[in-house]
């Protein structure tokens, strides 16, 4: 380790009173193959104590700019900075730097994809990608700093045991990068199913959809959850949303959306619709507490991930409309489950949102 050399890239001090842990630091970053001038910008970047985790989770960072993406993708610097904006890049300059090689392949799937999908309904896959894996990243990055506190230099009071937890915890990316390819695969080949359950070839250019839609939520929840500390709070809404997962899979269902202590799920039709609503109930009641829910089936616009329309408005409504412990569907879903499960009919009712009044049943 040349002292000087790094003393003139100004990474050392040998007067400072950190000197020691300091060239500790720098030994264990050069062992690791580190060079001097990825640890000067790392140092000027406030980070040379994580630059052996920086390297891992994002190689050869800063290399080429948005014209350089538009000039190797032959596509108008126009719609990659769209694209680079939509997968939740901040904005840049045109020539500065900015994308490592890797980030150049990922705008150029996506310029490859809108060139073929059109660029519009890419770029929402793209912010649907960016918004979720930005979800993926905040809980893995929670999980970390609780299991592994020393991460923080507040904590360690060390450089070097920083450095080395961090780069220890960042092998796992590049394996979590293949696990997230896998997934993306299953998943995607539910949708396809999914929807071919639903029936909605017919509606396949206009982004429609038939399906019977549910949402869900725990009774009393602002009473619940008074007094509670945020791990039991914590603990509370993590069981309601496992239980939730397992119930609508279980159901040939999917999870659309946790909104607080409600979930949204969607299925092929009204009877799995009814069915997960029952077993929410269930699980609820099993585990001391009381859910209420709200069914409605029909035509939904399929959206970036999401579902919208009359109909997803309607089982919002019923849902807030139940009391602990009951399902309210409409006249439609107690028609398509025949007699599987007994309702009692309440008759028209006005439903905020809707101007004429709409049959709407209890389920026993």
């Amino acid at each position: 380790m040349d002292l000087a050399e790094l003393e003139a890239a100004g990474l050392y001090d040998p007067a400072a009173p950190e000197a020691d842990a300091r060239r500790e630091l720098l030994a264990y970053l050069l062992d690791l193959g580190c060079t001097v001038d990825e640890m000067v910008t790392a140092d000027q970047r406030g980070r040379l104590f994580a630059l052996a985790g920086d390297r891992l989770i994002v190689p050869g960072r800063d290399q080429h700019s948005l014209s350089d993406i538009s000039l190797a993708t032959n596509t108008p610097i126009a719609d990659i900075r769209a694209i680079w904006r939509a997968l939740g890049y901040v904005d840049t300059e045109d020539d500065e730097p900015v994308a490592s090689p890797d980030e150049v392949e990922a705008v150029r799937v996506c310029a490859d994809m809108a060139a073929l999908l059109g660029t519009p309904g890419v770029l929402g896959v793209c912010r649907v990608v960016a918004s979720s894996l930005a979800r993926v990243a905040d809980a893995t990055s929670t999980a970390v700093r609780t299991q592994v506190p020393q991460l923080a230099l507040g904590v360690s009071g060390s450089e070097v045991v920083t450095a080395r937890s961090f780069a220890g915890v960042a092998t796992f990316v590049p394996r979590m990068g293949h696990a997230l390819d896998t997934l993306f695969r299953h998943h995607l080949e539910v949708a396809r199913m999914q929807w071919e359950r639903s029936d909605s070839g017919d509606l396949a250019d206009t982004s429609g959809v038939r399906i019977g839609v549910g949402f869900a939520d725990l009774s009393g929840f602002t009473g619940l959850t008074e007094g509670m500390s945020m791990t039991e709070l914590s603990q509370l809404l993590t069981g309601f949303e496992e239980v939730a997962e397992d119930v609508v899979r279980r159901g040939d269902g999917r999870v659309v959306k946790f909104i607080g202590d409600a979930v949204m799920y969607v299925t092929h039709d009204a009877t799995a619709a009814v069915r997960v609503a029952q077993g929410l109930l269930e699980a609820a009641r099993t585990r001391g507490m009381q859910a209420r829910a709200g069914v409605a089936v029909g035509i939904a616009l399929a959206l970036q991930g999401d579902y919208f329309g009359p109909v997803v408005n309607l089982a919002a409504r019923l849902v807030a409309m139940a009391g602990a412990g009951e399902i309210l569907v409409t006249d439609d879903v107690v028609e398509q489950i025949g007699t599987a499960v007994d309702s009692d009919a309440l008759g028209p009712r006005s439903v905020r949102g809707f101007s004429n009044e709409i049959e709407i049943a209890r389920l026993r």
